[in-house]
């Protein structure tokens, strides 16, 4: 059973860098690739973007503000489902697997063992 823990600052460091990674990945790209070669390009940015997600989906859950169930999504939902950030920490739109209701679930981290 996988167990679950509130973000941290550290959490969130971790994440801005690697979207900052990525993001420049993606402006370098585009500097030496376009136009002659953005095909190339979209296939860099793409995959940068499925990398993020897919690292995103692997280390984080999500809370029902409802409910308070705990619950894991696909990497699929992870990349479709409308998210943002408010004071309280980062929150996904989603259908909680319990109660059935749509809410802004909160964003948890997963702990490993």
């Amino acid at each position: 059973m996988t167990q679950y823990q509130e973000t941290t600052k550290e959490n969130w460091i971790r994440t801005i860098i690697y979207v900052a990674v990525s993001v420049t990945v993606i402006i370098i790209g585009a500097i030496f690739l376009l136009p002659a070669y953005w095909y190339i390009w979209l296939i860099l940015v793409v995959g940068s973007l499925f990398l993020l997600v897919i690292w995103h989906a692997k280390n984080f859950a999500y809370r029902c503000l409802k409910c308070g169930h705990e619950f894991e999504i696909s990497t699929f939902t992870d990349f479709i489902s409308p998210h943002g950030q408010s004071k309280s920490g980062g929150w996904k739109y989603l259908k909680c697997p319990k109660c059935h209701e749509r809410s802004r679930a909160t964003v948890i981290k997963k702990i490993k063992k």
